[in-house]
């Protein structure tokens, strides 16, 4: 799998700025709508659709290491999106010198 990765964060500073507080905060990344998710310590990103019927997960709870979608109260895990026999997509984000950095799938035919 080949990842495109785009910068969305400079810094810890401003990475913590985009929470205002919340543990989730809604962004538009290489315009795919996902979820920053703040659990435990840790920094995840979903995409802000639940698999189910597409409801947006901005106001969803974190329960037990899950995402827990506010319409039907179905929880995925944030490590591997795997839950309710449907999986939310999850992305990766990695830390460099210059800022956080999503990566997105993406296909090439070379």
């Amino acid at each position: 799998m080949k990842l495109r990765w785009v910068k969305f964060a400079d810094d810890q500073a401003h990475l913590e700025s985009l929470f205002m507080g919340k543990n989730c905060k809604a962004l538009k990344i290489n315009s795919t709508a996902v979820l920053l998710v703040k659990h435990q310590g840790e920094i995840h990103l979903v995409k802000n659709r639940c698999p189910h019927q597409g409801i947006t997960l901005e106001n969803a709870k974190c329960e037990d290491g899950k995402i827990v979608c506010p319409w039907h109260h179905y929880g995925f895990d944030l490590k591997n999106g795997r839950g309710a026999g449907l999986y939310l997509d999850i992305y990766p984000i990695e830390k460099r010198e210059d800022g956080f950095y999503a990566g997105f799938e993406y296909f090439s035919i070379f």
